[in-house]
């Protein structure tokens, strides 16, 4: 009896030490770094820039690359300039507290084929180029208008190396000249446009929310319309100066930054936001109202034949600062009234606006057809053959309940 119990356990054991023998096997051939690279045997890319050769020679900025022997432009054209903001893995020098050498550098080349331009700046690279830390895609409107906009991300959404989290800007000039920015943060010029695009949920007037590479490409598959931001280099310095509305596979046209706001009220994607109003008393002077809290809701309905949309809005925040003449009493109920009406009146004016903006170019950045398809299946079935001659013709009834919570620390 003994030696069968001590048979069974000297052959749990043996078991025992063979599975985890196999298991540290395993584990040692899928997480051990088989393809081990040094840091500063490798050029991380930060940002591509693509634009257009044709208009960039017309710009005569700069002199243009020579196009290399070994590539494969069809029928001799070359479709695309490609320029690569790479971080430069040195220490930067110092004198006299500021920073003398930069943090980065460009390489540029002429070509048909994204992937055939990368490996072809090995003719002028040291090292391999890696995309992991790619942290911005800046297109020329230009490259968009000539090309579309799938055919430039192709390469970027294939390979395995980049990011979905990437962000892409339209640029209405030179895509290269962004790329050449050196921030005067002296951080890299790729997480500095990161960095910005990542303020857009404090600022009204800024549009980020789901324009990343990702987003984009769902909305290219699914067959939605979509937005992008714009990035204008103004005085040396590249700024987020409204959207770029794409149909499909089309830049179709550019939205303000009044049409940027009613978007944002409408889809409540702000996090904080600043609103202005006139004074109830001083129409030449303003009161700014502070938002931290927007809740919407946006909801079809069906009534026999006819469609229509209701969106509630309600907006909780502070007096933030106001500029009037004289001192107001702030703790008077009627005055803040006149001022929440005062601004609900501006957000639904917004509102309509943006909406009507949308109906008149075709365009649907709310996916209102997904809604009215989840709250009414039966109905959208008989209605999706003509839902472009109907979405023009859908009315909005908006309701926008503003609250003052506070009037701010000084009274």
């Amino acid at each position: 009896m003994l030696n069968k119990i001590n048979n069974k356990t000297a052959a749990n054991i043996a078991r025992q030490i063979i599975i985890a023998g196999i298991s540290i096997c395993i584990c040692m051939f899928t997480t051990g770094c088989w393809d081990l690279k040094e840091t500063q045997d490798r050029h991380f890319v930060l940002i591509a820039a693509i634009d257009d050769p044709d208009t960039v020679k017309e710009s005569g900025s700069e002199k243009q690359p020579t196009a290399p022997h070994n590539s494969f432009p069809k029928h001799g054209t070359q479709d695309y300039m490609l320029s690569v903001q790479i971080l430069k893995l040195v220490k930067p020098e110092s004198k006299g507290g500021s920073i003398q050498s930069e943090r980065t550098f460009v390489m540029s080349t002429l070509g048909t084929s994204m992937f055939d331009m990368v490996r072809d700046m090995l003719a002028q690279s040291s090292k391999s180029l890696y995309f992991e830390h790619l942290s911005a895609i800046v297109i020329s409107e230009a490259a968009v208008k000539k090309h579309g906009i799938r055919t430039i991300l192709d390469f970027f959404l294939r390979d395995p190396e980049m990011r979905w989290r990437t962000k892409i800007f339209i640029t209405p000039g030179d895509a290269k000249a962004i790329a050449e920015f050196n921030p005067p943060t002296g951080e890299p010029g790729g997480p500095y446009l990161n960095g910005i695009i990542r303020n857009h949920k404090k600022n009204i007037h800024v549009a980020g929310s789901k324009t990343d590479v990702g987003f984009i490409t769902r909305a290219i598959d699914n067959n939605l319309d979509y937005a992008i931001p714009r990035l204008e280099y103004i005085d040396n310095v590249p700024q987020l100066n409204g959207l770029a509305l794409f149909k499909n596979n089309t830049l179709v046209s550019y939205a303000d930054e009044y049409i940027i706001q009613g978007l944002k009220y409408i889809l409540g994607t702000e996090k904080s936001a600043i609103i202005s109003t006139n004074c109830p008393e001083h129409p030449n002077s303003e009161i700014s109202y502070e938002l931290f809290k927007h809740d919407t809701k946006l909801v079809p309905h069906i009534d026999g034949n006819n469609i229509y949309f209701t969106l509630d809005i309600t907006m909780r925040g502070n007096i933030g600062e106001v500029n009037c003449p004289t001192s107001h009493n702030l703790h008077d109920s009627v005055f803040l009234h006149k001022i929440e009406q005062g601004i609900a009146q501006q957000v639904s004016k917004n509102v309509m606006d943006t909406w009507e903006f949308n109906q008149h170019l075709g365009l649907d950045l709310f996916n209102i057809k997904a809604r009215l398809k989840g709250y009414h299946p039966f109905e959208w079935a008989k209605i999706k053959n003509r839902w472009e001659e109907i979405y023009s013709t859908i009315p909005l009834i908006v309701s926008v309940n503003v609250i003052i919570m506070g009037t701010g620390e000084h009274d």
